[in-house]
């Protein structure tokens, strides 16, 4: 994007990709399939643990992949990014909530001196 590198001391950080999770994934998958092949029991009992282990793998690299979606988007950016790029901001159109009047004592209770204070609040004791 651009050519320029500026460091800006409060600008925050973009978060880092946590490789070691991913080759932690793959190591305890490999080392369960090792041990499946050497000491797991004969037959369609071993095709299914393969089979589960191989899902279990790549639902796990697919959350790993989501957990990490902002550190590769990030990965692309230089630090010049954020002032090459226009963000669009569409407000809301929904509507305000009605609030009830408040009568004139409501009101007394409420404002007090001209700040905000807290209701005062009625203890039931049984």
């Amino acid at each position: 994007m651009c050519s320029e590198t500026r460091v800006y001391p409060d600008a925050p950080r973009a978060s880092r990709l946590r490789w070691s999770r991913l080759y932690g994934i793959l190591a305890v998958m490999a080392g369960a399939l090792t041990s499946i092949e050497a000491f797991g029991p004969a037959g369609s009992a071993t095709m299914a643990l393969r089979g589960g282990i191989a899902l279990a793998t790549f639902v796990a690299m697919a959350l790993w992949i989501r957990g990490n979606r902002a550190a590769f988007d990030y990965a692309d950016w230089c630090e010049c990014a954020a002032e090459k790029i226009t963000v669009r901001v569409i407000p809301s159109c929904r509507p305000e909530p009605e609030r009830p009047p408040l009568e004139d004592e409501e009101l007394e209770r409420v404002v007090r001196g001209g700040h905000v204070a807290e209701p005062e609040r009625e203890v039931v004791l049984t």
